[in-house]
């Protein structure tokens, strides 16, 4: 399954501003869209959390 999420700001600075939150609170991003503009006032990002190495993930034992 795979998980993905969009940032969605006023600007482009508003957009890199929530990735930095996110990033702020632990959440490791992989950006596989930077921030775009959609329409007048629309600008949005596509990121993905990023998979945890081997071993690393809750499920490993």
């Amino acid at each position: 399954m795979g998980v993905r999420f969009g940032v969605i700001g006023e600007s482009a600075a508003e957009v890199e501003g929530g990735l930095e939150l996110l990033r702020g609170l632990g959440v490791p991003l992989v950006v596989t869209m930077p921030a775009s503009r959609m329409t007048d006032g629309r600008w949005m990002a596509r990121v993905t959390p990023q998979a945890p190495a081997d071993g690393e993930g809750p499920g490993e034992r």
